[in-house]
């Protein structure tokens, strides 16, 4: 069976910014709140929503912090992430990505991307890379009530695109929390890629259909046998 819709994560599943995310949380602690975290610790609260992460992060250092100190860091973070994503070069597409939409597309599988960052964000990283003329939408997590690992933005995905049931649907991430999400709305192919933050140990921790090298193998997926 051909999935009807694809929600596949931005930034370490299809979009490669070179470790931007990480070093604009790294630099956003240190500024708002003078703590410095590894690398390590940035990757460990990568895909999910934002102000969350910092709340992980916060609470890790042992930091008191309340909603103003939340969302300074959230404006810090934000502000430089559009910056860093908006210099051309910057991002480019992960190996096999355009491949793989371009599989789905002759499928007649729908493409969406799903991300922890805001829509701004998200539309930044689509006007960058071009990809209004390979996907079919895409969803910040700003735009549903509960990000991952919530499913909220696959639902979205599917309502917008009237796919009635998630067997129909498959989910690529690179994150414990892109594979809870697919996890948790159903999807019949539930996929982890190691392109990004974590590793394979760490995505073994979350349920999953597949943990794959890379895109690569998914092409596979959409070839006509």
């Amino acid at each position: 069976m051909t999935p009807k819709l694809a929600v596949l994560d931005m930034a370490g599943t299809t979009v490669n910014d070179h470790g931007l995310v990480q070093q604009a949380a790294i630099n956003t602690m240190k500024a708002i709140t003078q703590t410095d975290i590894t690398i390590e610790d940035a990757n460990k609260v990568m895909g999910i929503p934002k102000n969350v992460a910092f709340e992980q992060l916060c609470s890790i250092n042992n930091l008191s912090i309340d909603n103003e100190t939340i969302n300074r860091l959230l404006d810090n973070f934000n502000s430089e992430l559009e910056n860093q994503y908006s210099i051309k070069g910057n991002i480019e597409l992960m190996p096999f990505a355009d491949e793989l939409f371009d599989a789905m597309r002759k499928r007649g599988t729908k493409i969406y991307l799903n991300t922890g960052f805001n829509r701004k964000i998200a539309e930044i990283i689509v006007k960058q890379l071009d990809l209004k003329s390979k996907i079919d939408g895409f969803i910040g997590s700003d735009e549903v009530k509960k990000g991952r690992p919530h499913p909220d933005m696959i639902l979205l995905a599917m309502k917008k695109e009237g796919v009635e049931y998630s067997h129909k649907v498959m989910k690529i991430g690179d994150t414990v929390s892109d594979l809870y999400e697919g996890f948790s709305a159903g999807c019949a192919w539930n996929i982890g890629v190691l392109t990004g933050a974590q590793t394979y140990n760490e995505l073994l921790t979350a349920p999953y259909t597949q943990i794959l090298n890379n895109l690569e193998r998914v092409i596979a997926k959409f070839e006509k046998k």
